[in-house]
């Protein structure tokens, strides 16, 4: 897997910090206007409605004010954003144009006149940078790194049929968002990452950035970014503030007005948040407010009157749930003066803030509570049945303090995943050997951390891969003739669910 990376150095990272202090120093929820025991209560409503977040960071008049991440998942960790990704490189393009480099207006062509088809349409020629950011390329979903994962993805892109005219009908195509990535590196000389690394990471305090890219080696723009939850928060924080930070005028107001207002209707039914327009490579929500939004549950929410925001990871199915939660709890919470102080509710929230954990297997199966059966472990199971991961082999070994399953295959190493008996217990292994990432891909090696719990013969157990999104959900049922039944539902893009069987070797 290809990663971009920023290179820091002590002295600019001392200079970030001091800059980005006053931003993001911490407070009290009180002391910004917001009940503590709202955010509890907001907290209860997500592990009573949603399965499962991850993290988040509420901040309020530039002051952090509450955050936590659900044990397997911490603050130190990056995630992964998905189409959370554009919004990151929309900011790269208005840098870009800011300079003076990039014309909203300018055709696509004039910029990569040697990729283009033969006999380029007329349509095609009137594609501007403008119906990228908006996703209204005329074109229908493109995709060329499902039709030719190996291809040139740029070339791939222009070679689509532009059955609308360009700027009148919006389609989502996340590799329209490619093609802004590769404008950005074609007009800089650089890497996405590296533009960004020095127009926004560094002054902002954003440390741990880094992003998938394409055959060619292009940022993949419209997914692929990885980053923490605390630096999610930062981006949105920037924004709210307009572009400024630190007293400097970063990026124009001119820039953030223009990508975070309605520009384009999404053309969907109904008065939810997927209804109100979009921006560029911002969506607009309810309440005037706007977000950067990715696959199963990734946000930066930006609430300009109320003076807030709030990031979110998370491993959901649909999300508009976890926007509802937001504006049912948080919303009418926060108040325009200052609360009376309430040190109780403010410690008991950030005790619990603490000591979130998603639930294991020993909690979500309670009857799951007797002892590993000795006859089963340590026994290879030859398996048949399609799977994405091509399992031809398994076996379930005791360690200390839970279990390891060992699944082999017929080309690659060994995958292993971790099973506490009474908490998450952390592992690693390798998945995907793609040296890009293909959308939805556990590439190369992936910190794991599961749990697990047995009824009789029957091993029940959940694992995360927790820098990502992807859940495993595994059911043993080893039968007493030496077969074995086992389920495996993966939880996550390109994911799926596979009923294999095992007989014992």
């Amino acid at each position: 897997m290809k990663k971009l990376t920023f290179a820091i150095c002590g002295a600019l990272l001392g200079l970030a910090s001091a800059a980005a202090a006053a931003e993001m120093d911490r407070s009290t929820p009180e002391a910004e206007g917001v009940s503590s025991k709202a955010i509890d209560a907001w907290i209860d409503a997500c592990e009573r409605e949603l399965d499962a977040m991850h993290g988040f960071v509420i901040v309020r008049h530039g002051k952090t004010i509450a955050e936590g991440w659900w044990s397997p998942f911490s603050a130190d960790r990056t995630h992964m954003l998905y189409s959370h990704s554009k919004s990151f490189t929309s900011t790269a393009a208005g840098f870009l144009a800011d300079e003076g480099k990039l014309d909203l207006d300018e055709p696509v062509a004039s910029i990569f006149p040697d990729k283009l088809p033969p006999n380029p349409s007329v349509k095609l020629l009137s594609l501007r940078v403008r119906d990228l950011l908006t996703m209204n390329t005329g074109m229908p979903y493109t995709d060329p790194q499902r039709k030719d994962p190996a291809g040139e993805w740029v070339k791939l892109f222009l070679a689509n049929e532009v059955k609308d005219n360009p700027g009148t009908v919006y389609r989502y195509d996340s590799c329209a968002t490619y093609m802004v990535a590769a404008i950005v590196e074609k007009k800089t000389g650089r890497k996405l990452m590296d533009y960004l690394g020095e127009k926004l990471f560094r002054p902002i305090g954003i440390e741990k950035a880094w992003t998938t890219t394409s055959p060619q080696g292009i940022a993949c723009g419209g997914w692929g970014m990885n980053m923490t939850t605390r630096e999610l928060a930062r981006f949105g924080q920037f924004y709210l503030q307009q572009g400024r930070w630190g007293g400097r005028q970063l990026l124009s107001k001119k820039w953030v007005n223009l990508a975070t207002s309605y520009q384009t209707s999404t053309m969907r039914s109904g008065d939810g948040d997927w209804n109100q327009g979009y921006g560029f490579q911002f969506w607009r929500c309810r309440h005037n407010c706007y977000r950067a939004d990715g696959a199963f549950g990734q946000y930066t929410v930006v609430m300009p009157e109320q003076d807030a925001v709030v990031s979110l990871h998370a491993g959901l199915g649909p999300m508009d749930k976890e926007l509802d939660l937001v504006w049912k709890y948080l919303l009418p919470a926060m108040k325009a003066e200052a609360l009376l102080t309430d040190p109780a509710a403010e410690k008991a929230l950030a005790d619990r803030c603490a000591k979130l954990k998603l639930r294991t297997s020993r909690v979500l199966h309670p009857d799951f509570n007797m002892p590993a059966p000795s006859d089963v472990l340590g026994k290879t199971y030859a398996l048949t049945g399609g799977n994405r991961f091509k399992f031809d082999s398994v076996r379930l070994e005791a360690k200390a303090g839970g279990w390891e399953a060992v699944f082999t295959r017929p080309n690659g190493p060994e995958i292993r995943f971790p099973f506490g008996a009474e908490d998450w217990c952390e592992g690693e292994s390798y998945f995907e050997p793609y040296s890009y990432e293909a959308l939805g891909g556990l590439l190369g090696n992936q910190p794991l951390a599961g749990s697990g719990a047995w009824k009789d013969h029957v091993f029940s157990a959940r694992v995360y891969a927790h820098n990502t999104t992807f859940r495993f959900d595994f059911m043993f049922d080893f039968k007493t003739d030496g077969k074995l039944v086992l389920d495996v539902n993966l939880f996550g893009m390109n994911g799926g669910r596979w009923k294999l069987d095992g007989q014992i070797k």
